[in-house]
């Protein structure tokens, strides 16, 4: 898989405190971050967070928001494409979406 800049380097706007849940955060960060992250293992992903930087903040957000246990990760990986497939979308970078 494709490395993906983090939501603070590739969202500029973005803060660690946004819920980033509509428009372009929440599909650049739903269709690609977010599968790139749950694919790292917990080194990788600490590699990573060193690699961009993360400040405290953002280290503390991720973990919050997208470190769950594995078996709350596959269920929202199944209920991410029920949602996908309901809206006729496939995971794809998200500036396709609208071509």
């Amino acid at each position: 898989m494709d490395e993906f800049p983090p939501p603070w380097v590739a969202l500029h706007d973005l803060t660690p405190d946004d819920a980033a849940n509509q428009g372009v955060a929440e599909a650049y960060i739903v269709l690609n971050w977010y599968p790139f992250w749950r694919s790292l293992t917990p080194s990788q992903k600490a590699s990573y967070l060193d690699r961009w930087h993360a400040s405290p903040d953002w280290r503390d957000a991720i973990a919050a928001r997208y470190d769950a246990d594995p078996d709350t990760l596959a269920e929202e990986a199944k209920e991410d494409a029920r949602i996908l497939e309901d809206r006729g979308l496939k995971q794809h970078p998200w500036w396709k979406l609208w071509r």
